[in-house]
């Protein structure tokens, strides 16, 4: 009984830090999230109604394999006005959220800044 008693704990003395540094480390994506929205706005939402005009959405256009930055369609005078969309350059979008052009990807339309820290 005695063995029995010693060998469990010799094994939860050598277990038992493991599990504690697994325990702690979250797992987490590599990189920084990009900041889509402030970019779009910031590089698309210009001149004089800029504070009228609709905001930027954005998103992954599948047919081109490209992000987007998209206004949605406004009303005017009796008028309606197409929404513009514009692809995005993951470079700028990354310098701009981080202050580095490094970018990868992690899957369709999930894009992250930084450098690729799962090789």
């Amino acid at each position: 009984m005695t063995s029995i008693i010693k060998t469990v704990s010799a094994a939860t003395l050598l277990i038992a830090p493991m599990m504690a540094s697994v325990r702690s480390a979250p797992a987490q994506a590599s990189g920084a999230t990009p900041q889509y929205r402030a970019y779009c706005e910031a590089k698309y939402r210009t001149g004089a109604l800029k504070g009228v005009k609709p905001r930027w959405s954005f998103g992954y256009n599948s047919r081109t394999k490209r992000m987007e930055c998209r206004e949605a369609d406004s009303m005017g005078f009796n008028t309606s006005v197409k929404g513009r969309t514009f692809w995005i350059n993951l470079n700028e979008l990354c310098h701009f959220t981080t202050g580095r052009a490094d970018f990868h990807w992690h899957g369709e339309g999930r894009v992250a800044c930084g450098r690729n820290d799962h090789r």
